[in-house]
């Protein structure tokens, strides 16, 4: 399948499937790198429906992820569409959590995702889910990383006076009451 077929495939034919349905076997060829590639077109429609169908992916078999690691490390810096840093948050929530057995970021990789994490949340157009899935990435880091607390009870607290929706209070307050 050519480059310019995956985009075809992804913009058309996976509307007619369920979430519960997204798998390699039903990607017809098209790799998880691909996916990550596709993920920084154009298109933005595009764009998002690889990076949405690359989390269903990883997050439903997180083995998968191993082999394109480096190079969903390396999309977080090029990554422009909040749609897509949606997702790209949700892989980072699971790479991050407790929940992680399998995959170790190392200092470079998790300072990286602490500066991008900062910078997406603070970034004025950033939606609320994007901005609250950076609050997780950036609390589940606070223990390794110890001076994430202060800066990051900082910005709870504006949040909460500056875009108190229900969403960010929810998350702020359950994370406020984990800062022990």
């Amino acid at each position: 399948m050519t480059y310019d077929e995956k985009l075809a495939f992804l913009s058309v034919t996976l509307r007619s499937f369920e979430v519960t349905d997204f798998s390699l076997d039903i990607l017809q060829g098209i790799t998880l790198a691909d996916l990550l590639k596709i993920s920084l077109e154009k298109d933005k429609k595009i764009a998002f429906r690889a990076a949405w169908v690359f989390e269903t992916i990883v997050l439903k078999n997180t083995a998968l992820l191993k082999p394109v690691l480096p190079q969903f490390l390396n999309n977080l810096k090029k990554q422009k569409y909040w749609s897509c840093l949606r997702s790209y948050t949700k892989v980072l929530l699971f790479l991050t959590s407790n929940k992680n057995k399998e995959y170790s970021l190392g200092n470079e990789a998790e300072e990286e995702i602490i500066e991008y994490s900062f910078q997406w949340m603070i970034d004025p157009p950033c939606p609320v889910a994007v901005l609250v899935n950076c609050l997780d990435i950036l609390n589940n880091l606070r223990k390794k990383h110890p001076w994430i607390q202060e800066e990051l009870q900082a910005q709870i607290s504006y949040f909460q006076r500056t875009k108190p929706s229900p969403a960010l209070m929810s998350r702020t307050n359950k994370i406020m009451q984990q800062k022990n």
